[in-house]
């Protein structure tokens, strides 16, 4: 990794994202790697953000009998966070000035308002400064804000984990693996995602009030008519919203259920083969995603409603304030044009920013009340170490074990239920169940001590790896036998960024944009339901395939593959295809359809400003592509930046015993951070040049807005109605094409989950592997009792009394290509005959 521009950049390079250029441009160029990445700063590090936010946290839980995880937040972050957000209310209080500068513009048009005419040239120089200001002040606090989102992020996840290594056993016997990861990828993202949007939750009402003043200087008590609007359409959001949460809340238990088999079945996939249980485990997981989508779809639906409400809200609130002002008292044109201006403002702040405020606050005070429960449960108690004695001392214990259980107990992983347990503190423990971490042999066999290089060679010698080594030296000078199957090979496959395109990944490619086209008919008459409902259907397919495909897949494969990336796949990436992807795309598709007919209303009304577009939507398309080039692929290097993260996790999980009995949870959460740290090195990196590209796009604007004001004023002979839709049309065109942009970027970022689903569906299967997969019917209810009829029962043939196996010149591999595990063995195990083969019992 190389060192960040940022340490040394100016100023006026921070406050315009310059500093991100070299990147952008190397992207542009080739292939980025990891080493192309920067160095995050030491604020941003994961030991610095935890120990921050424990020592807050452990003050917390010292000071008071209910702690709150919240209040520890608060000191940590609570200053930044609050300027940050003055910031964005000063760039947000320019909107509400603009009309004014507008309507005064108009004004001029009148032939017997010549003071105004004289001074339009400076009134459009005020607007224009306006829209500098905005930009100039906007762009800064979004990021900030969403900085500030990962380094909470970041603090809490390390938070969790540091919490895992200390759970007394009875605990984690409740909790999974699945549930873990929920917690980590499904609730923490909020912060990622919706942290800019929180202070809405005050801002939007001030500017509300401020709205209505200035409307009750134009309309006087006609004002009130559209707001009434606004306030029961916002009474309608809140019950939608209220809905929502609801079928939201229910929706998280059969995800977390979902999530837990899932875990389960990955955990345990070579017992899953080894019972014929594909198709057991395919039923199950099949009829907890029925009923989850079941919430799914009304939780959509609902958001749905919601979000198409800002889209038709606009006209029956200039309508409502306009027509009874005009037929009782008359109204002049720059009323009217200068009402619409501050209407558009009231409609985003009402129907848009403070629900989606309310959303994020509700989103963020669960997923803490979630985090501050696990942070508060029990934890296993260290034994009362006697450094004089080598001796394990037990003194009146009374305790109820089976056959491991006294040895978790000297262990500190059971309590006795009376006595004591003594010992010297250090303990030699070997577990029977075979865990190996992360990373190369050194790193198991010196497990984060100092490296000792006598005991180093003995332990090679006495576990024989001189033999691996030798075989790993044969790999590496032959590789060709690696990559016979290349063609198969799903490592090979993770390298691309663009979404695969193969006989499987075509039709659901198809399936999609089908989708789409059939329902843009129906945008006008249902407002995008169609829409909403296919892309859903997509998303069950393509679990429902992605499943089929991991139970299928054969043992070669699936040891290639980390636990961590196989949960990924089943949790945050079916989440984007069942909530973000379809609403985005929906938002997206009605944007544009906005923008293009402003652009084309604008156009015809002054054709001069036509000239103006066709170089502003040129810029659009090469600003875009260029940065596209780069931001897929830091997006793609933060997804595999991710999955470290969990695999990390779930290792540490599988040998918590064994790391505890060592003493090396300090050495597993450093290893935990680094994870950490490179993913918030992508992140970062990402948001800074996603930033950048969007200061640009509204830099453009800006222009392509000057352009079009000077057009209208320099221009004689224009009425005011013309003028005033143009230059309405066109403050309408900055606001609504940024929110496109960004949403066509969420798009293309979005489907980069959509790609890796297509991965996993194209992995190989087994050989001879009926394609005959469980598929739940529209109507079937899911049964909490699963039974599995055996086909061989209703066969004529007689049903055999003992079963027996025999082997003959078996010859077995991990991977295809590699060295054989077994070779040439032949054995015959007979009906009733018990022969043991390590931990497997055969009967």
């Amino acid at each position: 990794m190389q060192r960040s521009p940022l340490e040394k950049a100016s100023v006026v390079s921070k406050l315009f994202f310059s500093w991100t250029r070299p990147i952008l441009k190397k992207g542009y160029r080739q292939r980025l790697e990891l080493s192309d990445i920067y160095h995050i700063s030491s604020s941003d590090s994961a030991d610095n953000l935890s120990e921050k936010l424990e020592r807050e946290w452990d003050r917390e839980l010292a000071s008071k009998k209910n702690p709150k995880l919240i209040n520890a937040l608060r000191r940590c972050f609570f200053w930044r966070f609050m300027f940050y957000g003055i910031i964005l209310y000063l760039g947000e209080v320019t909107k509400a000035v603009q009309p004014l500068l507008l309507g005064r513009i108009i004004a001029s048009y009148d032939p017997d308002n010549k003071v105004e005419r004289s001074i339009a040239i400076y009134l459009g120089i005020g607007l224009c400064l306006l829209f500098i200001v905005r930009t100039l002040l906007l762009h800064p606090a979004i990021f900030g804000l969403h900085h500030i989102g990962m380094q909470m992020r970041i603090a809490m996840f390390s938070l969790i984990y540091k919490k895992t290594l200390k759970l007394s056993s009875r605990v984690l016997d409740k909790i999974s693996i699945g549930q873990l990861v929920s917690l980590l990828s499904n609730n923490l993202n909020k912060f990622d995602e919706g942290l800019a949007l929180a202070h809405f939750v005050w801002i939007a009402p001030l500017q509300v009030t401020l709205l209505m003043g200035l409307l009750w200087d134009l309309l006087q008590a006609f004002t009130f008519c559209g707001l009434a609007f606004l306030v029961v359409l916002a009474l309608l959001q809140a019950g939608l919203g209220k809905m929502m949460m609801k079928y939201r809340d229910q929706r998280a238990g059969k995800i977390n259920e979902r999530l837990v088999i899932t875990s389960e079945m990955i955990e345990n996939i070579q017992s899953v083969k080894a019972y014929c249980w594909e198709e057991a485990m395919e039923k199950i997981i099949e009829n907890l995603r029925q009923t989850e989508l079941k919430l799914t779809r009304k939780a959509a639906y609902v958001r749905y409603l919601n979000s198409s409400a800002f889209f038709f809200s606009g006209f029956f609130v200039v309508f409502l304030s306009v027509l009874p002002y005009a037929l009782l008292k008359g109204i002049i044109l720059r009323k009217i044009f200068t009402t619409i201006s501050f209407c558009i403002v009231l409609r985003m702040a009402v129907t848009r920013q403070f629900p989606w405020a309310v959303q994020t606050w509700y989103d963020s005070l669960g997923a803490i009340n979630k985090i501050q429960d696990f942070l508060q449960k029990q934890e296993y108690k260290t034994l009362e170490y006697n450094l004089t004695t080598t001796d394990v001392v037990m003194e009146n214990v009374t305790a109820f074990w089976e056959e491991t259980s006294l040895l978790m107990m000297i262990m500190g992983e059971l309590e006795p239920s009376e006595g004591k347990i003594k010992h010297s503190g250090r303990i030699s423990f070997c577990s029977q169940y075979s865990w190996i971490m992360p990373g190369t042999i050194k790193d198991n066999i010196i497990f984060g001590v100092s490296y000792d290089e006598y005991r180093y060679r003995s332990v090679i010698k006495a576990c024989q790896l001189e033999e691996v080594a030798a075989s790993l030296v044969v790999l590496c000078l032959f590789p060709k036998i690696l990559l016979q199957d290349k063609g198969n090979s799903t490592k090979n496959a993770s390298n691309s960024y663009a979404v695969i395109i193969t006989s499987t990944s075509s039709y659901y490619i198809f399936y999609i944009y089908v989708g789409v086209a059939d329902t843009l008919l129906a945008l006008g008459l249902f407002r995008g339901l169609p829409l909403v409902h296919t892309l859903i259907t997509v998303s069950k397919t393509l679990h429902h395939k992605m499943l089929q495909s991991v139970l299928q897949a054969p043992m070669s494969t699936l040891n290639t593959l980390k636990t961590g990336g196989i949960l990924n796949r089943f949790s945050k990436d079916i989440a984007v295809l069942d909530d973000l992807l379809p609403l985005t795309i929906f938002d997206f598709i009605q944007l544009l359809l906005i923008v293009i007919g402003a652009v084309v209303v604008v156009s015809v009304l002054q054709p001069y400003i036509f000239l103006a577009t066709v170089p502003v939507i040129a810029a659009f398309i090469l600003l875009r592509g260029y940065f596209l080039h780069t931001s897929q692929q830091l997006k793609q290097l933060e997804s595999e930046g991710r999955s470290p993260i969990f695999t990390h996790l779930v290792t540490s999980l599988k040998g918590l015993w064994t790391l505890r009995a060592f003493g090396r949870q300090p050495y597993f959460e450093t290893l935990f951070h680094k994870a950490l740290n490179l993913h918030t090195a992508n992140w970062f990196l990402y948001l800074s040049t996603l930033r950048w590209f969007q200061m640009r796009i509204e830099m453009i604007f800006v222009i392509f807005f000057i352009a079009v004001t000077f057009i209208s004023i320099l221009t004689t002979g224009e009425g005011e109605g013309r003028v005033g839709i143009i230059l309405t049309l066109a403050m309408n065109i900055m606001g609504t094409l940024q929110w496109a942009v960004n949403s066509s970027i969420d798009v293309d970022s979005l489907m980069r989950s959509v790609s890796r689903v297509f991965k996993f569906i194209d992995m190989p299967t087994e050989d001879g592997k009926p394609n005959n997969s469980f598929r739940p019917s529209k109507d079937s209810q899911p049964s909490k009792v699963m039974i599995i009829e055996n086909q061989h029962v209703k066969k004529d043939d007689i049903w055999p009394s003992g079963g027996q196996m025999t082997v003959k010149d078996l010859t077995a591999k991990y991977i295809d290509g590699g060295n054989a595990i077994l070779e040439n063995i032949s054995f015959s195990i007979s009906p009733g005959q018990r022969v043991r083969f390590k931990h497997c019992l055969l009967c």
